[in-house]
């Protein structure tokens, strides 16, 4: 009977015993390196956040500066945000080249009532493509029906990278 639990001992229950304390060593390890993991990554997320504000920024920029003039599209935008106005005129000036970019200067002349002119100046700042206003200059025609004179300056830019 001793012979056969000095057997036991030696070939049944402490090989399982070192197996048991070698597989708790391994999940301690393993749990140490999720918990520093879980760690690093919950910055990821505050990272991915970042990232993606950042994406749209990229995009803002790219959509605010195209690649070309699109003149004729811009006027099309600018008119037909122009509802209520008469008279519009509008004239392109002399093309600028930069280094990074390219300018185009354009004045506008047209009449309206205030609400509808000053409507549409907000909208004009507000269009997708970068826009500069450098000149407003709004005169009275009519005060008794708010019928103003505008005449405008902007500059509309491009890149051509």
């Amino acid at each position: 009977m001793g012979v056969l639990l000095v057997a036991f001992v030696v070939f049944g229950w402490r090989p399982a015993w070192q197996r048991q304390r070698q597989l708790r060593a391994e999940i301690e390890t393993a749990s140490r390196m999720l918990s520093q993991n879980q760690t690093r990554t919950s910055s990821m997320t505050i990272l991915q956040g970042e990232v993606l504000r950042l994406k749209r920024n990229v995009e803002k920029f790219d959509k605010r500066l195209p690649r070309t003039a699109e003149l004729g599209e811009f006027i099309r935008d600018l008119t037909g945000q122009a509802g209520g106005l008469r008279k519009l005129v509008h004239q392109p000036g002399q093309v600028r080249r930069l280094d990074l970019y390219t300018e185009v200067p354009i004045t506008m002349s047209f009449e309206g009532d205030f609400a509808t002119v000053f409507t549409f100046l907000r909208q004009v700042e507000q269009m997708p493509r970068l826009v500069r206003l450098k000149n407003v200059t709004v005169r009275t025609r009519d005060p008794k029906q708010g019928v103003v004179d505008v005449n405008l300056a902007l500059n509309i830019y491009f890149s051509e990278l």
